[in-house]
Parts: structure tokens; C-alpha cells; sequence
């Protein structure tokens, strides 16, 4: 009974060795992928932000638009 206990305990430790290394090795490759990050310089960043604003602000307009078209018809119909 006790070899087996103790069998069974040394590979627990094992596991949990192994899951520690993974997380240890992972963290690791994880540090040398973030050194190879291009990041885009801040007037790509602000270009992108103005772009998405406009878009944003033009698709808005337009459904806006809409609504109010959709409105004064529905309005109308309804009299």
C-alpha cells in the first residue's frame, strides 16, 4: 500500500512540475514575441482614429437621416 501511495504522490509532483515548467516556458516565448511587435507611429494612430471618427460620424448622419425620413412618412400614413 505505501509504495503505491508514494508512486502515486511522485507523479503528482511530476505533473505539477511539468504544468509549472510549461507555464514558466510559455511566459518566456511569450516576452521574446512581444519584442518583435512593430508598433505604428503616432500619426499612422491619429490618421486612423480621424478616419474611423469621419466614418462614424458620416454612417450616423446617415441613418439619422433615415429616421427622420421614416418618421415624417410613417406620420403621414398614419393620419
Amino acid at each position: 500500500m505505501k509504495t503505491k501511495t508514494a508512486k502515486n504522490k511522485i507523479i503528482k509532483e511530476r505533473k505539477e512540475e511539468n504544468f509549472v515548467g510549461k507555464g514558466v516556458k510559455f511566459l518566456k516565448e511569450a516576452k521574446i514575441e512581444a519584442k518583435k511587435i512593430t508598433w505604428p507611429s503616432k500619426k499612422q494612430v491619429l490618421v486612423s482614429a480621424l478616419t474611423i471618427m469621419f466614418f462614424s460620424l458620416l454612417i450616423g448622419g446617415y441613418l439619422g437621416l433615415l429616421d427622420v425620413i421614416y418618421n415624417i412618412l410613417i406620420s403621414f400614413l398614419m393620419k
